[in-house]
């Protein structure tokens, strides 16, 4: 009698053992499903983005195209961008001034060892113009007024910090930029901040491509802000353009402190234009930031 006893235990021991094993195998089997879908949804990428002589590239921007979704790459070319929870039918863009911008699908890009990325230099032609004194004058387009606050920067609001902000410049003469200058309502810069700008052609009425062969920075500290304004000479640059034209600017991702434009608030615009990342642009009726160029323009 002791023996049966003593085997059937053992026989349930056992089920019970091989019952509890299925049911971890299972459980395990449902676990490692749920990770590998949260890898798909949830995914940080990481790379560096260099120059064909395999120089790394600062500022250029990395995201999702029309989306406010990205990053900017550091001094190095380093980057990290978020994809969790993209469709990875949408395009990845790239984009810097002075380079073909970079476009691939997002599955795409995924499936590769490496997310390094080269960018290709833009070719720009640069025309000879010869200046005569009485042909051209100097003016000033665009918004200044620095006594009312319009828009600005403030890093303990992370949202705004990528956000950047444009104006239309209404030409149909032949022009040279020669400075970009902001009129400022109100800083408080905790060290020196970089802004960045760019000059834009008209794409129907709103922002195009870039006419700069390079990123137009400029870094400074308080002490350089003279008389509530900012100002970044590009005469050297040449510049030239004949017809209507966009300007913008945007802080770098470091950026601490405030810093708020000037401009006409309660003035009806249709020049106005706003982004985050690669965003699309937007119009922005309510006013004008105080953005303005120095020109020399023919009579």
């Amino acid at each position: 009698m002791l023996i049966p006893f003593i085997l059937s235990i053992c026989i349930e021991v056992f089920l019970f053992f091989l019952y509890s094993g299925i049911i971890y195998l299972m459980n395990f089997k449902y676990l490692f499903i749920l990770l590998a879908t949260a890898n798909l949804s949830a995914q940080k990428i990481s790379g560096t983005i260099f120059s064909e002589k395999h120089q790394p590239i600062a500022d250029a921007r990395i995201g999702i195209e029309n989306e406010d979704i990205g990053s900017i790459t550091n001094e190095e070319g380093k980057y990290v961008v978020d994809l969790t929870g993209i469709d990875r039918n949408r395009i990845l863009k790239v984009y810097v001034n002075g380079y073909e911008p970079f476009y691939v699908k997002i599955s795409d890009f995924e499936a590769l060892q490496k997310y390094d990325i080269s960018l290709n230099k833009k070719i720009f032609e640069i025309e000879n113009v010869n200046i005569t004194p009485k042909k051209y004058i100097q003016k000033n387009f665009g918004t200044r007024n620095s006594k009312r606050g319009y828009c600005g920067y403030d890093s303990e609001d992370p949202k705004k910090i990528f956000r950047e902000y444009a104006i239309k410049i209404k030409n149909r003469r032949k022009l040279k930029v020669k400075k970009i200058n902001l009129n400022l309502s109100f800083f408080a810069i905790e060290k020196p901040v970089t802004l960045i700008f760019d000059i834009q052609q008209s794409a129907g009425d709103f922002p195009g491509k870039s006419v700069v062969s390079e990123t137009l920075k400029l870094t400074i500290a308080k002490e350089d802000i003279r008389d509530n304004t900012i100002s970044l000479d590009v005469n050297d640059k040449s510049i030239w353009l004949n017809g209507d034209f966009f300007v913008s600017v945007r802080v770098s991702e470091d950026f601490r402190g405030k810093l708020f434009l000037g401009g006409n608030i309660f003035a009806f615009s249709k020049n106005t234009y706003y982004r985050n990342y690669f965003g699309e642009w937007k119009k922005f009726s309510a006013g004008e930031p105080s953005i303005n160029v120095d020109v020399l323009i023919e009579k």
